[in-house]
């Protein structure tokens, strides 16, 4: 009897090793079963009021969680930097990014990630550059004028947050391709004001003469600020925000969120006050490939500046 009982245990013990083995990989339908008890959602901090995203994001993590039946979570992070790593590793399940911080995900995740969708807004985006009011700058129809412009002045400049497609990337391209100069050897200062609204409050308080930020951002400030900062350039349209999320969660749960995040509509209570946050009429299907061309350019060196 004795022997049988010491058998068992072996044989137990083996079977256990065996299936914690490590580089032992479960079976796809194992993965696809194992649903995480609580889904933890992110994002780029890119309105300078932290309250109220943690309001909004927290109803959006309240939407999808009760759409799969999972407890859902809004994790605050405080610079851009810390919405990828979160996302890359696993602190959390999703998270919404603009296009170069989804290019920067997707270059440390490669297969790892995925994106679950994008705002109707999202594939025609655009960024205004604007000026303090005080200062007199009339509406230029290309940032060549601009720059010319500028000359002999002693005008200031703000972006928003380095990593921010439209509060910096985007400008900054087009400010460079259009000018033939980068800002910094047209600007007396560039700086970079961390966030969108923050841009617009300093910009219409004197503080810079000039910034760059994203046009959904300048439509929902107050009048007084549209006065004292107004637009004096529109860019050309580009790809920007979306929710990306892990691959890990399996098909099946991926489907569930993309499915519950189109859902999303101004025909609820709800989805009036996530979408309209968000400054979007509503969320539509998107894939990881529409922003290849971001990681394309992070890769090739392309000068952030700084």
């Amino acid at each position: 009897m004795k022997y049988i009982v010491s058998l068992f245990l072996l044989t137990a013990s083996v079977f256990a090793l065996t299936a914690c083995e490590p580089g032992t990989e479960p079976t796809a339908k194992a993965v696809e079963n194992q649903r995480p008890q609580k889904l933890i959602i992110t994002a780029i901090p890119d309105d300078g009021d932290a309250d109220r995203m943690r309001e909004h994001f927290g109803a959006l993590a309240k939407h999808l969680g009760d759409a799969v039946g999972i407890p859902t979570e809004y994790m605050h992070v405080e610079n851009y930097a810390a919405s990828v790593t979160a996302l890359a590793t696993g602190r959390a399940h999703l998270a919404w990014l603009g296009a170069v911080t989804t290019a920067q995900a997707h270059m440390q995740m490669n297969d790892d990630l995925v994106v679950v969708g994008a705002r109707d807004i999202d594939k025609g985006f655009v960024s205004y550059f604007i000026a303090h009011g005080a200062a007199g700058i009339s509406p230029v129809d290309d940032l060549k004028e601009l720059a010319e412009a500028a000359k002999g002045k002693e005008w200031s400049f703000t972006f928003g947050s380095k990593s921010s497609t439209s509060g910096h990337l985007m400008p900054r391209n087009f400010f460079t391709e259009q000018s033939g100069l980068s800002p910094e050897n047209v600007f007396r200062t560039v700086a970079y004001s961390g966030s969108h609204d923050v841009v617009m409050q300093q910009v219409a308080a004197g503080s810079f003469t000039l910034g760059a930020m994203n046009f959904a951002s300048w439509d929902k400030a107050s009048d007084k600020l549209k006065t004292n900062a107004p637009i004096i350039y529109k860019s050309p349209a580009f790809t920007n925000y979306c929710l990306a999320a892990r691959t890990d969660l399996g098909e099946k749960l991926l489907a569930e969120l993309r499915a519950a995040l189109l859902s999303l509509s101004t025909d609820t209570e709800e989805g009036r006050k996530i979408l309209g946050y968000l400054k979007a009429g509503k969320f539509i299907e998107a894939d990881l490939d529409e922003w290849a061309g971001y990681r394309a350019m992070l890769e090739s060196g392309v000068d952030i500046g700084g």
